[in-house]
């Protein structure tokens, strides 16, 4: 009886949902995030190279992204939490970091 009713219950959670577009969403996600870390970081190596200097309020942008969707993740997704608030500490000391640069403070 409890399988038929755990079974009942995952149908009406999932009821007028599209799994595969779900999970194409957080795929996509993922891939976005990669691609705006490659990004930043070929425009990082380009100023570093080039002697214009580094923008530090750039770059926070793809951090806080990656903050908030490793804590999004970790606060919705038992299964590998511990490694989800990990990286969402991790991304948000750098953004932090990249902030108080910006304006100066270090």
């Amino acid at each position: 009886m409890e399988k038929d009713k755990v079974l009942e219950n995952s149908r009406l959670e999932n009821k007028g949902k599209d799994i595969y577009a779900i999970q194409v969403e957080a795929n996509a996600c993922k891939i976005a995030s990669l691609v705006m870390v490659l990004l930043a970081f070929a425009y990082y190596s380009y100023e570093l190279f080039t002697g214009k200097g580094s923008n530090p309020a750039f770059y926070s942008l793809v951090t806080v992204f990656n903050a908030a969707m490793f804590g999004y993740r970790a606060i919705k997704i038992e299964e590998k939490r511990g490694w989800s608030i990990f990286a969402c500490i991790v991304w948000t000391i750098l953004t932090v970091m990249l902030i108080l640069t910006y304006f100066g403070v270090f």
